[in-house]
């Protein structure tokens, strides 16, 4: 788990710290680096995007999934709350139709894209709606933790909108004080 890799990680640094421990600087001994300061400056994906994963290319495995599997889109457009593990579901669906022109990184690159557009995210951002599986049918709930995940990308999204926006105007406003 990503837990268990953060505190290998911190008992790495712990480790080397007793070789600086010499130092007559009182800093080295009475302030161990801040873990926090350090995750803030570096931006972590959960999935990172592969190369390939161009716009064409997750274009063309999006509509292979709506075509594969229709019964997983809404009615009003996007597609309803993935179960928990999908994944995994298409894995043994691949096994048990190798005939299936859709391979296990298309499929991989087109949830990734289903899953972050604002649709799905709306859809996600309300805990105790059905998830569904690759049958169409119910499998599972969006728990509050899921739905609270969802609300957070949501609003950080929001967050980038206004700062483009106010971006936008503060150029237009130049743009017309040098004219």
């Amino acid at each position: 788990s990503e837990k268990t890799g953060v505190i290998a990680r911190s008992e790495t640094v712990k480790m080397e710290d007793p070789v600086s421990v010499g130092s007559s600087s009182p800093a080295v001994d009475t302030h161990p680096p801040e873990a926090s300061a350090s995750k803030k400056k570096r931006k972590r994906r959960r999935f990172p995007r592969q190369p390939h994963w161009t716009h064409e290319f997750t274009h063309n495995c999006v509509e292979k999934v709506k075509s594969l599997f229709p019964h997983l889109r809404a009615e009003s457009g996007g597609f309803l709350p993935l179960k928990i593990g999908i994944t995994n579901d298409f894995a043994a669906f691949l096994t048990e139709h190798p005939e299936t022109e859709l391979t296990l990184d298309e499929w991989s690159c087109a949830i990734s894209c289903i899953t972050t557009r604002q649709v799905y995210l709306l859809r996600t951002a309300v805990a105790g709606i059905p998830r569904y599986g690759l049958d169409g049918l119910p499998a599972g709930q969006v728990s509050e933790c899921d739905a609270q995940n969802a609300r957070r990308w949501l609003a950080v999204r929001e967050k980038q909108k206004l700062k483009m926006k106010t971006m936008q105007e503060q150029t237009a406003s130049t743009e017309k004080i040098e004219r």
